[in-house]
């Protein structure tokens, strides 16, 4: 089934000498960049290849590009560079908050007052440590070594109490401080969650460490907006992109691009729970589940209550129904998946009609498998988005997905299905 369905389209591999994208996929590599280094955001994709897409698509050279899911704002700032307005949409309110400081013009008194305010209250905090509450996390007490949480937690405070001209440099100070919990913590971000750090010899840190980890922080943000003039033209949106035909007009698009969470069950509040809680984005549980519950269905935390109208294509129905027929490590995957490919459909027909005629979108989506199942996300899409109306340009395969021993002999027989691919789509 799954040759047969790949055969309908253009599906180009790495191999192939028509191959272009795999090469400008890595994120990583964008890290130390201007404005990408405020944070290390896990998920990014590059401003290469962004850049690379609106080239070889975009057809209006007055014309506005989307990302239905915003993260870190790649697509928004290169959109920008380029001479195209840029408009987001983020659910997740850290991601959000993130790319609301990163995607704006500061006044030249705001960065004066900004670099005074950092320098001020480091050192003030280096000088006057003290006990503060920490958030209703579960595991607030074991994020920091003692002399660590007494600074960084001291800090917070005075950024707080502290008057401001301008409400971004607050903001700004909120950022630089959130930004060093990972490299402060003892935990770090890995798969689905977190995971506490092991050492061969403890690491204690002290409240030196702290100051030069933040202060670094605050430095390379005061350098950026100091040293490259940015002139942003984009909107942003703290709401799902299920929502966007409340915010945008029918054939106003001339370009989309994002990368959707893909179906593997992780869930990004958990990813992210140390910024979301410590930030005061969410300071209850029921926080915590009102914002997995309008999360795209990508994970099992969420609302897996199927609705009547969803979609289901023939290919997809095939595929479940051969997955209730395996032994699953949950047995709500089955309807995770329903959920999840029902919302990415619901984004498909959004961005068909917020598109103009010969707009394009293109989505970097990875695979998943379970019970020895491949699904393959980026043929499915294709299918989907073809039956309402778009041309499949080409299925660009970047790299192929390394699974566990079990998986792999499992799903070997499919395993060119293991992927992370990008598919572009025209409206014609």
């Amino acid at each position: 089934m799954h040759q047969k369905l790949e055969d309908k389209f253009n599906v180009i591999h790495p191999t192939n000498k028509n191959a272009t994208y795999s090469s400008i996929m890595n994120y990583s590599d964008d890290l130390k960049k201007p404005l990408q280094r405020w944070y290390r955001y896990k998920e990014g994709f590059s401003i290469e290849l962004v850049k690379q897409l609106i080239e070889d698509y975009n057809k209006n050279p007055n014309g506005v590009i989307l990302d239905p899911f915003l993260g870190s704002g790649t697509t928004v700032i290169t959109a920008n560079k380029l001479g195209f307005k840029g408009i987001g949409f983020e659910v997740n309110p850290f991601s959000y908050f993130l790319s609301k400081c990163k995607l704006r013009n500061y006044e030249e008194d705001c960065i004066k007052e900004f670099h005074k305010s950092f320098n001020e209250i480091t050192k003030k905090a280096m000088e006057r440590v003290d006990k503060y509450p920490l958030p209703k996390l579960s595991i607030s007490e074991k994020v920091f070594d003692d002399e660590v949480e007494d600074f960084f937690m001291t800090v917070k405070q005075f950024i707080e109490k502290a008057e401001y001209k301008f409400v971004e440099t607050q903001e700004l100070m909120l950022l630089g401080w959130l930004s060093s919990i990972e490299e402060l913590s003892n935990y770090r971000k890995a798969g689905n969650g977190l995971k506490k750090r092991k050492y061969v010899k403890p690491r204690i840190l002290s409240k030196e460490d702290g100051f030069s980890v933040i202060g670094n922080n605050y430095q390379n943000i005061y350098e950026d907006i100091t040293n490259n003039h940015f002139d942003f033209n984009i909107e942003i949106y703290n709401d799902s992109s299920l929502n966007m035909e409340s915010y945008i007009s029918e054939g106003s698009i001339s370009g989309i691009i994002f990368s959707p969470p893909y179906a593997n069950c992780f869930d990004y509040t958990e990813i992210y729970k140390l910024e979301l809680w410590f930030g005061e984005f969410v300071n209850e549980y029921s926080d915590l589940k009102n914002l997995r519950e309008v999360s795209l269905r990508s994970h099992l935390n969420g609302n897996l209550v199927i609705p009547e109208d969803a979609v289901v294509t023939d290919t997809l129905e095939l595929l479940l129904k051969e997955l209730e027929t395996k032994e699953l490590w949950d047995k709500r995957i089955p309807k995770m998946l329903k959920l999840y490919f029902n919302d990415m459909f619901r984004i498909i027909d959004n961005a068909y009609k917020v598109l103009e005629n010969e707009g394009f979108c293109s989505i970097v989506v990875g695979n998943s498998a379970y019970g020895g199942i491949v699904f393959p996300t980026d043929l499915i899409l294709a299918e989907y988005a073809e039956s309402i109306g778009f041309t499949v340009d080409k299925v660009e395969v970047d790299r192929y997905i390394i699974t566990s021993s079990q998986q792999y002999e499992m799903t070997k027989n499919n395993k060119k299905f293991l992927r992370e691919s990008v598919v572009c789509l025209i409206k014609k």
